[in-house]
């Protein structure tokens, strides 16, 4: 079947998708209404693909795939929401596979909700990827994957290549951040997401004209202005907005002066504000087209197929009007961060870059990372300090522990002055494949609920982290902090950080470091060497020296 979203970004059209919410049970009566409303829109020939939810909000819900299944049963092109909290990357490998088997290619790539509900309690959340690792995944399976042996971090040299498999995978980004330290490392994932394989990007809910214009600037002078970019147009009702204004939804901003308007068209009109919300969706659609993106993701709760038309129809008589409704849909936060400046005149932006005077220098933000920087530099940095002593002694102290224990077994040494002390200043839960490095000194797999290493979640408010919110800031704001304090902060998108091989569990990160174990061989650099930087040898170079 013909992958009505592929051809259709790719020939220049303005593409539509439609998102479904299959929700929980195996045949309740939503999925029922949403099969035959998605089945009537795709007929009109009016959109290019029906997009499927992944346990969304963090509660279990009917599996997409399964779904997508009927979807595309029923000549539909489905859009699966692949998230990597509930899977690991064995599970998501099978899901894939399960995808290509049935002929189904569209994959969008994302963190995922935090889990908050399940049967007999709150389940643990995975998170062994994220997404920039997923459509890396992707893109290996594309190319014909090369399979390891037992227990091998890569294959071996005469490894069997599985058939190439065709998918078309898309990521997410949120350019409706407001505070700089959250709102630059969004973009730096987006860099790595982009590299990593991403075909297109969906945005994040927003109802922020200026915003949007800037993430479509931001991709255009970053030079991924081919890639296509969709703005997510989701429409918001009173009682949604009600939800997502006192953060229901992690990541999603509705103002207490949009909230006021939903509720002033909820209030005085018949309709409780349906043609209010739906013509505000068909502003946004215009906006979205007449800015150059190259199509939109439409949502909502309890949507259906003469209303989505409703909306398509609507935006193409007041297409002309765009910059109009830019004005009017600004539902942002003026005092915040934009990465361009302000254009007084149309509310929009100025095509030159905001100054980056935020700095957030207080103890709960910069704990430990002066000890921190001065010890990698020092100490853990090639070329540099004391690092070839401290490089022997873990050698030998390995190869001592090889003639205790049998050779390779060294690995499996006692580290408990390591551990203590990584405990008690990073909260170390002993993964024996450190991510410190990358993520200024903040632990991603203690100090981050999912466990990111390549860049922060969407789900962040003002800094916080949705799980905790008030009391544990996102640890890529503290990062960003930490880093610039020293002129450092664009080293956060410097590096495609690898996922966490667990083979390396409860060993010393110290020992796998430096027999080049752990997930600093195999990072891989995306930026130029900034001048006066220290340029770190190759591995194979500096082990040995």
């Amino acid at each position: 079947m013909e992958n009505k979203l592929k051809e259709g970004l790719e020939n220049g059209e303005f593409v539509i998708t439609f998102e479904t919410i299959p929700g929980r049970g195996a045949n309740s009566d939503t999925q029922k209404m949403l099969l035959e409303e998605s089945e009537k829109l795709f007929k009109t020939g009016k959109i290019h693909a029906v997009s499927i939810t992944d346990n969304p909000g963090g509660n279990p819900a009917l599996n997409a795939e399964t779904f997508a299944q009927e979807m595309y049963d029923k000549g539909i092109t489905p859009l699966i929401h692949m998230s990597c909290k509930d899977r690991n990357r064995n599970q998501l490998m099978s899901s894939l596979y399960t995808m290509e088997r049935r002929g189904m290619q569209n994959v969008l790539a994302m963190t995922g909700d935090y889990p908050v509900s399940g049967w007999a309690g709150v389940p643990r959340p995975v998170f062994d990827l994220d997404p920039v690792h997923l459509i890396q995944m992707i893109e290996a399976m594309n190319a014909g994957l090369k399979i390891t042996g037992p227990g091998e971090a890569v294959p071996a040299a005469d490894a069997k290549t599985e058939e190439p498999t065709h998918f078309y995978a898309g990521a997410c980004i949120s350019p409706f951040k407001y505070i700089e330290g959250e709102q630059i490392p969004q973009y730096f994932k987006l860099n790595k997401k982009i590299h990593a394989g991403a075909k297109f990007v969906i945005s994040q809910v927003g109802y922020d004209a200026r915003k949007m214009e800037e993430l479509i600037w931001y991709m255009q002078d970053n030079g991924y202005g081919d890639i296509p970019a969709i703005a997510n147009i989701y429409v918001l009702s009173f009682g949604a907005g009600r939800f997502m204004n006192t953060g229901g939804v992690p990541g999603v901003l509705v103002t207490d002066a949009l909230l006021a308007d939903l509720k002033a068209e909820r209030d005085n009109s018949d309709d409780k504000g349906k043609e209010g919300r739906l013509t505000r969706a068909a502003k946004m659609v215009t906006i979205a087209k007449g800015l150059g993106y190259r199509g939109v993701h439409i949502g909502g709760a309890g949507l259906t197929c003469d209303q989505t038309l409703h909306i398509l129809e609507l935006a193409d008589q007041l297409q002309d009007q765009w910059k109009d409704w830019a004005k009017e849909i600004n539902y942002g936060k003026p005092e915040g961060f934009y990465y361009y400046k302000a254009d007084p005149e149309t509310g929009m932006n100025v095509h030159e870059l905001a100054e980056r005077t935020d700095m957030h220098l207080e103890k709960s933000v910069q704990k430990n990372y002066a000890l921190s920087r001065f010890a990698h530099k020092h100490v853990f940095t090639p070329g540099q300090g004391i690092f070839p002593i401290f490089h022997n002694v873990e050698i030998n102290l390995e190869n001592k522990w090889d003639q205790k224990l049998g050779e390779g077994n060294g690995r499996y040494r006692k580290h408990g002055f390591e551990h203590v002390n990584k405990t008690n200043m990073y909260k170390c839960k002993d993964c024996g494949d450190c991510g410190l490095y990358a993520v200024g000194y903040v632990c991603p797999m203690t100090q981050c609920v999912k466990c990111q290493r390549n860049g922060p979640c969407g789900g962040s408010n003002d800094g916080w982290c949705e799980v905790y919110p008030g009391v544990r800031r996102c640890i890529y704001y503290r990062a960003y902090y930490r880093l610039k304090k020293y002129g450092d902060e664009a080293s956060l998108g410097d590096w495609l950080i690898v996922p966490n091989n667990w083979a390396n569990l409860e060993t010393s990160p110290w020992g796998n470091y430096h027999h080049g174990r752990d997930g600093y061989r195999r990072r891989e650099r995306l930026t130029p060497w900034r001048e006066g930087e220290h340029k770190e040898l190759p591995y194979e170079e500096w082990a040995k020296k």
